[in-house]
């Protein structure tokens, strides 16, 4: 095998059919490893694996693992009591996270690294995709679905390209040779504890990048660290080197006005909606710039970007109502699209919400509060758990009621299994409909649309 993981044949993936860690495997496989693993259920992505050869076990059991596995390999998202990781121990196999691995792959690599709360999918696939499209051969390792190719990982002959993690901390296991901060928010809070422990986490990250560290200087704590580290700051604010002026939207594409330390580029036609998704296209000229690359072709090729799953990716429109699918979870993100889905003029800005983790529900309910005053209709439905412990003092109709209280909108709770049967008739011709949530809310969503399809067959009949 490859010198990357010396001794190492045989590798077993703990929570396989994340999208992490599916896109591990597939790198893993790639480079000759023997991969397999489990996952709690099946889904897209464990099917792809399969499809690659990759055995999936669905279900964590200890029987799943002997001796002859060399590694273990686990995702944040899987606790340390997990059965398959305490039989491991038992064992004497080596146990790593996901990050680890991922680090251990990037090494001797040219590894163009993105950090940040929000943003990080986007910027990457988007890096992956005009690299490629400027005739480079990168890696890419993606923390999400890309609509431009596939797989969510590959390898290439150049620059590797990743999103890393920094939600348990394990983005700090990367030394990238170049890395980009898209954002520091109020997130991971119950990883971090303090707001400080994040800040100082991020700045590590900074110092420990070999080249350049591109930052957004629109936020203070990254404005802060960009400062520390020599990097250059991108952003819409004057004090930023790469500078993003007169952002507007023309139905189809959002357009903005290019400045490099004062001196105007190119104006950019960005095919993806709102001033947030164009921070991270500042953030992809700045490092082009960096890089000596024309910035005329890269505009070019940028025109032709598609963008990742389930970020503002419309699933369908059906009587005049168009039903969008968003992984937006934490507040800064949900007012973010909802100021985006404005630009597009509806009628209604109708949002489905699927809170995501009891602890970021409790951590952030005043952020909560105040982050859908673009909305003009709220469903709020059961809290995601993500194998999170509910305290007890937790619960969707409460989070409902606070968010009420501080929104002139139309708010209620409807429980995920009744929203298939009750959603369709809140619905209206010219409303936008936002399914919001990183947990299954997507797949709830298609029953959703399922339904209304079938309601406006029978009213029609």
């Amino acid at each position: 095998m490859e010198k990357i993981l010396p001794g190492i044949e045989n590798i077993y993936l703990v929570g396989i059919g994340g999208v992490g860690m599916s896109g591990l495997a597939l790198l893993l496989k790639k480079k000759g490893f023997n991969v397999w693993g489990s996952d709690t259920k099946s889904g897209p992505n464990v099917k792809m694996l399969e499809s690659e050869a990759i055995e999936v076990f669905i279900g964590h059991k200890a029987e799943h693992i002997s001796s002859n596995i060399d590694l273990l390999g686990y995702s944040s998202a899987v606790g340390r009591d997990n059965s398959e990781i305490l039989q491991a121990k038992k064992l004497g196999i080596n146990i790593l996270k996901r990050g680890q691995l991922l680090a251990k792959l990037c090494q001797g690599r040219k590894a163009v690294a993105v950090a940040g709360s929000h943003g990080k999918t986007t910027t990457t696939s988007l890096l992956g995709y005009l690299f490629t499209s400027l005739g480079y051969s990168p890696a890419i390792f993606l923390g999400g679905s890309p609509r431009d190719y596939s797989p969510q990982a590959c390898w290439g002959d150049d620059y590797f390209i990743i999103e890393t993690d920094e939600s348990d901390g394990s983005f700090l296991y990367c030394h990238p040779w170049v890395s980009i901060i898209t954002n520091i928010d109020f997130e991971h809070l119950d990883y971090y504890k303090t707001i400080d422990n994040l800040r100082m986490s991020f700045l590590q990250f900074a110092r420990q990048t070999k080249n350049k560290v591109f930052g957004c200087g629109d936020y203070p704590f990254v404005l802060d660290v960009i400062s520390k580290v020599k990097g250059i700051s991108f952003g819409w604010s004057k004090h930023n080197k790469v500078r993003g002026c007169n952002f507007r939207f023309d139905g189809n594409y959002s357009y903005f006005d290019l400045y490099i330390k004062g001196k105007f580029i190119v104006t950019a036609q960005v095919p993806l909606l709102g001033e947030h998704n164009c921070l991270n296209v500042l953030a992809v000229f700045a490092f082009f710039n960096y890089l000596g690359e024309d910035l005329n072709k890269v505009n070019q090729a940028l025109t032709f970007f598609k963008g990742t799953k389930r970020r503002f990716q419309i699933t369908a429109t059906v009587n005049g109502v168009t039903f969008v699918d968003d992984y937006a979870h934490h507040p800064t993100e949900i007012k973010a699209v909802l100021k985006a889905a404005k630009l597009l003029k509806p009628k209604r800005i109708f949002v489905i919400v699927q809170p995501h983790r009891f602890s970021r529900v409790e951590l952030l309910q005043a952020e909560f509060e105040e982050c859908f005053s673009e909305a003009d209709k709220v469903v709020v439905t059961d809290i995601y758990s993500a194998d999170e412990e509910n305290p007890g003092t937790i619960s969707a109709e409460c989070f409902c009621s606070k968010v009420a209280k501080k929104n002139t909108g139309d708010i209620e709770y409807i429980p995920k299994s009744r929203l298939h049967k009750l959603i369709p008739s809140l619905v209206k011709e010219g409303d936008i409909v936002l399914a919001l949530g990183a947990g299954d809310i997507n797949i709830l969503a298609e029953g959703i649309i399922d339904e209304f399809k079938k309601n406006r067959n029978q009213a029609q009949c």
